[in-house]
């Protein structure tokens, strides 16, 4: 996002060489002669800083404070005065200016106060009421779904602090991945802030804490060698870390141009948002488990047939869109009633979690292992052909047949599982029509041999 200062001066020339340095490279100025042009763009725009000479001998600086104010009362403002002396430096900060500079040094002066305000938090330190406070949470305290909330958090977090990228991230990702990327900004996408946390989520777990901690950036990349550090913008880095449920815990990262001070990051804004994000996170996080519990299947913990429908309107959508495949498995535990009828129907239950669970262990994270229902169960194989699928299926058909179950009961009881295969869009390309298919392939296994795998018998596809 790139930050947009307003220069309201008569004369702007002199000012557009002043802020032509390396350091305000990408910083976009708006130079504008007069109130009237000034007071049209402050209407029509957000600016992170305004640097504005007053205009008119007869009109004091307090006034003129308090007009561009009354416009732009969140944005740090920038006096330039003719003097030092006399009464209009007093009046410029009651009117509520964040720095007065002067005609006579403003080529010194100019760039290290924009530097400050735009890189080192100073916005912070200036006087919030609790409306303004309340206003700069809102969009975080109305969000609910956690992957918007978590975008939410990282846009605030950087137009409090102009930085130039962050990432919102979680400990305890899926598979052998650490970490798990919940929103990323000023990266090239999700991946390249996944491949960014390998390298560095370590180091930066261990700097954050439950207030807010900043290091130069180099004292990270010498935590974790091996590469030119990948931020080249960021001279400081600011992390922050959001406690929510016991063993569930959010981390933040910005990096900065500058360094803010101790005061800056203690500031009400920064606090009272941090306060209220958290909190916003929590619910969210609760929100998500209790949604997540209508889609699980309270016996074996996996999903359940509610899920088997959501996740096959995704993948429908995606596979079109991208042009991938997909397999769906449709299987069912041979004689399972013999199960109940000779140990009772808790054994048999134990059996359907175990068999769920060595069903669970054939397939990737990105599969999904359903019971839809008594002993049959569904499981979803993304980006896997027919002749894939039913590699898998075979692996499945075997690992139950040489099962073991219910072992620490003291029993020995055996099990075989009949397997359809039904692939989208090889057999059909409606979910009703992928799944039935599924479903008669399997009963044909159940009406010959019994463990065994089938195909859908091939249909014409429209």
């Amino acid at each position: 996002m790139t930050q947009r200062v307003l220069i309201l001066c008569p004369d702007a020339t002199g000012i557009e060489g002043m802020v032509k340095v390396p350091s305000l490279q990408g910083v976009h100025f708006s130079f504008l002669p007069d109130w009237q042009s000034g007071s049209t763009a402050l209407r029509k725009e957000n600016f992170a800083a305004i640097v504005a000479q007053k205009q008119s001998k007869k009109q004091g600086a307090e006034a003129f404070v308090t007009e561009i104010l009354d416009l732009a009362p969140k944005t740090p403002l920038m006096l330039i005065l003719p003097r030092r002396e006399g009464p209009s430096v007093l009046e410029a900060l009651k009117g509520g200016a964040s720095e007065v500079l002067f005609e006579e040094n403003l080529s010194e002066a100019l760039v290290p106060c924009l530097e400050k305000y735009l890189y080192s938090g100073y916005g912070l330190l200036r006087r919030h009421s609790l409306d303004e406070l309340f206003d700069f949470c809102i969009p975080v305290i109305t969000t609910t779904e956690m992957a918007l909330l978590s975008v939410t958090i990282l846009e605030k977090l950087r137009e409090a602090l102009g930085a130039t990228c962050g990432v919102l991230f979680r400990e305890g990702g899926e598979g052998i991945v650490p970490y798990q990327v919940q929103a990323s900004i000023g990266f090239p996408d999700d991946a390249a802030a996944a491949a960014f946390l390998r390298r560095f989520g370590g180091p930066l777990v261990r700097r954050s804490g439950a207030v807010p901690v900043t290091f130069p950036a180099d004292e990270l990349e010498g935590d974790a060698p091996g590469g030119r550090w990948p931020l080249d913008q960021s001279r400081v880095l600011f992390t922050l870390r959001f406690d929510l449920s016991p063993g569930s815990r959010i981390f933040a990262m910005m990096g900065l141009r500058g360094t803010p001070e101790g005061a800056a990051l203690n500031s009400p804004l920064l606090n009272f948002f941090h306060r209220q994000a958290r909190l916003s996170l929590i619910n969210s996080e609760r929100n998500a488990q209790a949604q997540s519990l209508i889609y699980i299947d309270d016996l074996t913990k996996l999903y359940n047939s509610r899920y088997l429908n959501v996740v096959l309107d995704r993948e429908m959508k995606r596979s079109e869109r991208y042009r991938n495949f997909f397999s769906v498995l449709f299987m069912d535990v041979d004689f399972f009633k013999r199960v109940n009828d000779a140990h009772g129907h808790l054994v048999g239950s134990r059996v359907l979690v175990e068999v769920g669970s060595m069903l669970r262990s054939c397939v990737r994270e990105t599969d999904t292992v359903v019971r839809y229902g008594g002993d049959e169960f569904v499981v979803l194989l993304v980006e896997t052909n027919a002749e894939e699928a039913r590699l898998v299926a075979e692996r499945m058909r075997l690992g139950v047949e040489s099962g073991r179950f219910v072992a620490e009961l003291g029993l020995d009881i055996r099990l075989t599982i009949s397997i359809g295969i039904a692939a989208f869009p090889e057999h059909a390309n409606t979910k009703q029509h992928l799944l039935n298919l599924a479903d008669q392939a399997m009963y044909r296994g159940k009406e010959s041999s019994r463990n065994v795998v089938y195909l859908a018998t091939p249909q014409n596809v429209t």
